[in-house]
């Protein structure tokens, strides 16, 4: 049993997908799936259920994933141990990011890590789908790290690292009924065209999680995937919104009004509570506590 076929093991499954997989440890797919088939003979079973283009873990693959994690795990626990020897980090970090971060410098942290520690990779994925999306890619291990915006101090099998915290306002327009308020309550406008992000976004949860909490029900008549985008269907009317105070900044509070809420929108970083911390997300970690602006609720 090589470590490579190991790590391609773990990029397919994690991925679902022999082509995503390949992608990610940069090795042509014909290499991936040769490698891979080598290791079920090796081990006397499949680990893949192959069907047309999808495929999903045998129970042998199953009970595989979680000893390869460690494997991997261990061989770059005993990497960091000598690279400390020699006075050098090292290593591979899988990070999930937001669009909009709030006061947290994700540019100035890369540009640190690659000044200082240029011996680690960084592979930096913006998330498309959300905090939910991300934080079982962490759980998983499709991601070592990941910025998430969730309300909670901690979540299972996570360890969430609080970096950012602001005020949520609602947002309406100049000519909206409500815009001379300086604070509204959430039974006044549960009625309200609301313009969200999808279900799994972390404002989309923190918000959806406060009408809950009232016994109220509102509608959210279009769902988008951008603050600006947002800012532009409020402003000409079309919708109302929660957005976080830091959104409507840089020109984008023209023609909008931002009422006060109690409502608070948190950044944290999450890592996976079931991994050692490699020497190279400790990096990471400790610039990401140091170069994030923590704000009381």
């Amino acid at each position: 049993m090589q470590l490579s076929q190991i790590e391609y093991f773990i990029a397919v499954a994690e991925s679902t997908s022999f082509t995503q997989g390949a992608r990610r440890v940069n090795i042509v797919q014909s290499a991936v799936s040769a490698a891979i088939r080598q290791l079920e003979h090796e081990l006397g079973s499949d680990l893949f259920i192959r069907q047309g283009r999808s495929i999903r873990l045998t129970p042998a693959g199953e009970a595989m994933l979680p000893r390869a994690r460690t494997i991997l795990a261990d061989v770059q626990a005993a990497r960091d141990a000598v690279d400390a020897v020699r006075g050098t980090v090292r290593g591979t970090v899988a990070l999930g990011t937001l669009a909009h971060a709030g006061s947290v410098d994700v540019m100035q942290i890369l540009r640190t890590v690659r000044r200082d520690y240029p011996g680690i990779v960084i592979k930096l994925r913006q998330t498309v789908q959300g905090t939910r999306t991300s934080l079982a890619d962490v759980r998983s291990g499709a991601l070592d790290l990941a910025l998430v915006s969730v309300p909670e101090e901690a979540a299972p099998g996570l360890e969430l690292h609080p970096l950012h915290a602001e005020g949520i306002v609602f947002a309406c327009s100049d000519s909206h009924p409500l815009a001379d308020r300086k604070r509204v309550s959430l039974s006044e406008i549960a009625d309200e065209p609301f313009v969200d992000f999808p279900e799994g976004w972390g404002n989309r949860t923190t918000v959806d999680a406060a009408f809950a909490a009232a016994g109220l029900h509102r509608t959210v008549h279009t769902e988008v995937v951008s603050f600006t985008m947002a800012t532009e269907l409020v402003r000409e009317g079309l919708g109302v919104a929660f957005l976080p105070e830091s959104a409507l900044q840089h020109g984008q509070e023209a023609g909008i009004r931002a009422i006060h809420t109690p409502l608070v929108w948190r950044i944290q970083l999450a890592r996976s509570a079931n991994r050692q911390t490699t020497a190279a997300e400790q990096v990471l970690i400790d610039q990401f506590r140091g170069g994030g602006d923590s704000i009381p609720a």
